[in-house]
């Protein structure tokens, strides 16, 4: 590792910087993953019922789990630029089969488009993550994945305003343009429960098409200079046989096997939430809904970043303190949610929701604190990645192995959301007592967070070296020592 200008700040050409790096893979994941949120944010991928949707979104976690699972072999072949171009390229198909359901009803394709987007899908969030915890400085890393987070969020902000103009604005045109733009407009004012307008997944498919070529545009990491002037390391080529000792090493991790239930919880919710939503609320109240909650998860996201990354207090202390509030976010999300939940399956009527209606906010609220609750749990398990891994090889197989293991279990909790015998209660509760399985485990790991073997508190992730930041942290130190030897003398 070069030395040379390690603990100053030197100026970095903006296409050399880890922000580009940043910037690049954030667009990526707008066009892909956040577009994909979008659609789910709406309810069911924006269907008429969650059963085909939420049978596709099955399907498609469990080809995730295995693309994501064997990501980190891929990347060794093809690097992480290459995985990151593969993994944007079948997102545009789930999208497309949404489209062609919605307005043909055909329904095979759902099914199809969600097995390739899976396939794809699995290597794009392997690589992602992985290019987010090894790129950015270690002081920014916290802030730097809310960025990320952020652009997919964005997909959902696009998606509810493209939503809210076809099922709310559009149909409130005057007549004389209603006219000219019959082809074009629902019937429907999106008051009631139903599918979204088909037009939204034009929108959908054109921008998702455009993932590969955003992805082409990330620099490769071995030109990427940091602004204290170090370098991002590359993850050494081994042979596949290699990859795949290191990868099964990496998963018989103690540490590994403890926050796999905190992985599994982080997406598992998103099939009852979405659920809830398509059951109980108009479509443009759907589409209000993923607009806001996208708003939501960002500002949270960069107030939670904006902590990770706070110096004044040691990194265990924030560690802890992360642990503790997200946990009580959840113990009051799922109070609220239990509440709401049963009063809505024992009602007389089924409740159709819009935002007109009274009462609209309980259940509305709801949806937004659990979706806050999503992002904030994404932003911490990423940011704990970089806990676990000693180098950037560990890094893309870590990040392997919890983005398999979230999207995996997750398929079960789609499962059960596609099968109509299955209550919304009953989904409910088994998200509330992962949740309870997950908090000790979760803390045995996190309350080592930044503690070396002796206890001692520690400004770097782990008691080794990952990826030469001990040796940064100790050749600083060793500097200071010796300027202040010569000032002594």
């Amino acid at each position: 590792m070069s030395t040379q200008n390690i603990g100053t700040q030197v100026k970095v050409p903006f296409f050399r910087g880890t922000l580009y790096a940043a910037l690049v893979t954030g667009f990526a994941a707008f066009a892909a993953p956040g577009l994909y949120n979008a659609m789910t944010s709406t309810g069911a991928g924006g269907l008429q019922t969650p059963y085909l949707a939420m049978a596709g979104s099955a399907i498609l976690s469990v080809m995730m789990f295995v693309s994501c699972y064997f990501g980190s072999i891929l990347s060794n072949k093809i690097g992480l630029k290459g995985a990151l171009i593969f993994g944007t390229s079948g997102y545009c198909m789930y999208s497309a089969s949404l489209y062609q359901n919605n307005r043909y009803g055909t329904q095979w394709f759902v099914l199809f488009g969600s097995a390739v987007c899976g396939l794809t899908a699995g290597v794009f969030w392997a690589a992602e993550a992985a290019i987010m915890v090894t790129y950015p400085e270690k002081h920014l890393r916290g802030r730097y994945l809310s960025l990320w987070l952020a652009f997919r969020n964005a997909g959902s902000i696009l998606g509810g305003c493209v939503n809210l103009a076809f099922s709310q604005f559009l149909p409130s045109l005057t007549c004389e343009t209603h006219l000219l733009l019959t082809p074009w407009l629902a019937d429907y004012s999106g008051k009631k429960t139903g599918k979204l307008d088909w037009r939204t997944y034009i929108v959908f498919v054109v921008l998702q098409a455009l993932g590969p070529a955003i992805a082409a545009f990330l620099p490769k990491p071995e030109t990427i200079v940091r602004k204290d002037g170090t370098q991002v390391h590359v993850a050494k080529k081994v042979s596949t046989k290699d990859e795949i000792k290191g990868l099964l090493k990496m998963n018989a991790d103690r540490r590994i096997l403890l926050l796999l239930p905190f992985y599994i919880i982080a997406t598992w919710m998103l099939s009852w939430v979405g659920s809830f939503l398509t059951q109980y609320f108009s479509v443009r109240a759907r589409a209000l809904a993923s607009l806001v909650a996208a708003l939501t998860q960002i500002t949270g996201n960069f107030l939670l970043g904006s902590f990770l990354d706070w110096k004044r207090l040691s990194l265990n202390s924030r560690a802890k303190g992360a642990f503790f509030f997200l946990f009580g976010l959840a113990t009051l999300t799922w109070t609220w949610s239990l509440v709401i939940q049963h009063e809505y399956q024992h009602a007389k009527v089924k409740p159709a929701l819009d935002w007109n209606d009274a009462g609209f906010g309980r259940g509305f609220g709801v949806y937004i604190f659990t979706q806050l609750l999503f992002a904030m749990t994404y932003n911490v398990s990423f940011w704990l990645i970089g806990g676990l891994a000693t180098d950037s090889n560990e890094v893309v197989r870590i990040a392997s192995i919890a983005r398999a293991w979230e999207a995996g279990p997750s398929a079960i909790g789609a499962g059960m959301a596609s099968n109509k015998h299955v209550s919304l209660m009953a989904q409910l509760i088994v998200n509330v007592v992962l949740w309870g399985v997950a908090a000790i485990p979760s803390w045995i790991v996190i309350r080592k967070i930044g503690l070396d073997a002796d206890g001692n508190k520690v400004d770097y992730f782990d008691t080794k070296a990952r990826d030469g930041e001990r040796e940064q942290d100790e050749i600083e130190k060793s500097a200071g020592n010796s300027i202040a030897s010569k000032e002594q003398a």
